[in-house]
């Protein structure tokens, strides 16, 4: 399968310390590797990891920032610039693998391939440290067809997953039902649970923390 991918945001900031985002609750966050290249793997001792996928634009920055408590991502309304796989690393416990957003066109067509192709290699490799996803879908749209083919690659593959449908706040309430009811449809299942959040207000981001933290797990593998 090949996913049509680009990138999101720049980077900036390598290390923080004291950082109070639920996902990290206070763990120092750091930055270990930006992969450049295909099966690039942070060295030293392996931790549990999980990737972190969505649509250019999604929210992926502000979301993985506020997860974490600090701004290991720079927000940018500029698609089509990270150039890497960037390994963070979550109190020396877990990895969250910040990876670029696809679905942008304007990248060329020789690092969209590029991409697709290290994190197809990055899911699918049977030694890969990755062992789960966080998929990232826009809450104020129907479901994308890209977003739908990464849901599908993500089954397929047999990697876990959690979805978080990003900038909840900006969903009118007349429309929540409705809106939650077209994306559980599309992404829902008993094994991948879909959950409304926003970076802004911080909605339902100790549940997506929460769930995350159980995808790493070894419990969870079974």
């Amino acid at each position: 399968m090949k996913i049509s991918l680009a990138s999101a945001s720049s980077r900036a900031g390598s290390r923080s310390g004291g950082v109070r985002g639920p996902l990290a609750a206070g763990a120092e966050v750091r930055l270990v590797l930006p992969a450049y290249r295909l099966g690039e793997r942070p060295k030293g001792e392996r931790v549990p990891a999980f990737a972190v996928l969505g649509r250019s634009n999604v929210g992926k920055s502000s979301l993985l920032n506020a997860l974490l408590g600090t701004k290991v991502a720079r927000v940018s309304q500029t698609p089509g610039r990270t150039q890497a796989l960037f390994w963070y690393r979550v109190g020396e416990k877990f990895d969250v693998v910040d990876c670029p957003g696809y679905g942008y066109a304007k990248t060329a067509k020789e690092k969209r391939e590029a991409f697709s192709e290290m994190i197809e290699e990055l899911l699918a490799a049977a030694e890969s440290p990755v062992g789960a996803a966080l998929l990232l879908v826009d809450g104020r749209l129907d479901p994308q067809p890209s977003d739908l083919s990464m849901a599908l690659f993500l089954s397929t593959s047999g990697v876990r997953a959690v979805v978080a449908a990003t900038k909840w706040d900006a969903v009118k309430p007349s429309e929540r039902v409705r809106r939650r009811r077209a994306l559980a449809a599309a992404y829902e299942t008993p094994a991948r649970p879909l959950l409304p959040v926003s970076s802004e207000t911080g909605e339902n981001l100790p549940e997506l923390a929460r769930l995350l933290r159980a995808a790493l797990s070894p419990a969870s593998k079974e």
